[in-house]
């Protein structure tokens, strides 16, 4: 059992944060989500290109990376485009956690272009940089402005997605994540209309992808799927879909991690990740997260990888009191049975989590960390978690400081 170091002040903003939660959470369940339809297969692009055409668009912004240009994906998607009457151009400077800088870039080029719609070809990073352009595209104020809940009023340009990792679950979730130009602190846009109208899950887009890049982003959607089961927010379709993603990691991600060309493990880890953006997109996540995103900040660690480090020792943090959930997860997973204890079944889960890292060549430790650095990561994650968190179990100032002491 972890004990908090929380200090009174700290238990009062606890206290507070639940009063705001329950305000949240009614407001989460009555916002509607687009349904997203997912296309599978090698055929998947060009079916998402007769979509767009379908819809009457006539020019698409693809907004991608270097990287997809020189693999050929945005060639192939311009052509699949084109077949259907859809024009396109091409926008692919986006680097990993978009800054505002990137947004703006992007922006431009979609209305220099009159492009009447986006499709984001890429990762998480690309998937957020494009939910910001369709809705700045659409509405007058600075980009900086419309970070938040919904701060757009009118309607975003339409979306589509052709996620090329395996992690975010971007695609059908409402939110995105944009970095501060100099300080690259990390803003946040919640807009339930940049959800994807369509979204391409094509395992031979991922097939390429480096074992290390397919740990880190397997592991980003483990951590959506852990931190929605055990969210205050939590409720009976959101733990189910969890349990669904959490099940799917664990069988698929190892095996994408060896063989990376085994296309119908990248299918299942595409389906579990997207399940995992469903999971979490009405109960928000933890402190995993809080802390991973000052680590990008800070010293540009990719968000998968601080997730991965982070998630053993939050979760061992919150045991006590989700011990029953993770038990039931212990039983859905096959880490035990009835036979054991509660508390067996839930450390059953952390070890999991622990030998799961280790056979993916996690580290242990976060290379780069500055204990001088650690007071100031601290208290951004204590903010951070009581602004758009809802983790189970409170972390003060000082229990965030010692946990992360651990990865010195």
């Amino acid at each position: 059992m972890s004990t908090s170091q929380a200090t009174f002040s700290e238990h009062l903003q606890f206290k507070l944060h639940d009063v705001k939660l329950k305000a949240m959470g009614y407001g989460l369940k009555l916002m509607k989500i687009r349904h997203t339809h997912v296309l599978t297969g090698p055929a998947a692009m060009g079916e998402l290109a007769e979509k767009v055409a379908q819809s009457e668009l006539k020019k698409a912004l693809i907004v991608t990376t270097p990287g997809a240009i020189k693999r050929g994906y945005s060639e192939k998607l311009r052509a699949a485009l084109s077949k259907y009457g859809v024009a396109s151009v091409v926008y692919s400077e986006v680097i990993p956690d978009p800054t505002f800088a990137t947004v703006r870039a992007g922006l431009a080029v979609l209305k220099e272009n009159d492009c009447d719609c986006a499709i984001a070809l890429g990762g998480g990073s690309v998937m957020d940089a494009a939910k910001a352009m369709i809705v700045a595209a659409t509405n007058d104020k600075p980009i900086e402005a419309l970070m938040g809940m919904r701060k757009g009023k009118n309607v975003p340009l339409p979306f589509y997605a052709i996620p090329t990792t395996s992690g975010t679950g971007s695609e059908v979730t409402n939110a995105a994540v944009i970095s501060e130009d100099i300080t690259h602190a990390k803003r946040f846009m919640i807009d339930s209309r940049t959800v994807a109208k369509a979204a391409v899950l094509d395992p031979s887009l991922t097939a390429s992808l480096p074992a290390a890049i397919t740990a880190e982003t397997g592991m980003d959607a483990m951590t959506h799927a852990i931190e929605a089961y055990i969210s205050k927010l939590s409720n009976p379709e959101s733990d189910a879909l969890a349990i669904a993603a959490i099940k799917g990691i664990f069988t698929s991600l190892p095996i994408c991690f060896k063989d990376g060309s085994n296309l119908e493990a990248r299918q299942a880890m595409a389906k579990a990740s997207l399940t995992a953006g469903m999971a979490f997109r009405k109960v928000m996540l933890g402190y995993v997260h809080a802390i991973s995103h000052q680590f990008g900040a800070l010293y540009g660690t990719p968000h998968g990888l601080g997730n991965a480090i982070l998630l053993p020792l939050v979760i061992e943090y919150s045991k006590d009191t989700v011990a029953k959930k993770l038990a039931t997860l212990a039983i859905e997973t096959g880490l035990g049975d009835a036979s054991n204890t509660q508390e067996q079944l839930a450390q059953s889960v952390v070890d999991k989590l622990k030998s799961l890292n280790q056979q993916l060549n996690i580290p242990t430790k976060l290379t780069g960390l500055k204990e001088e650095d650690i007071p100031t990561i601290a208290l951004r994650s204590y903010a951070e978690a009581l602004k758009i968190h809802a983790a189970p179990k409170y972390m003060g100032k000082a229990d965030i400081e010692a946990l992360i002491k651990k990865l010195l």
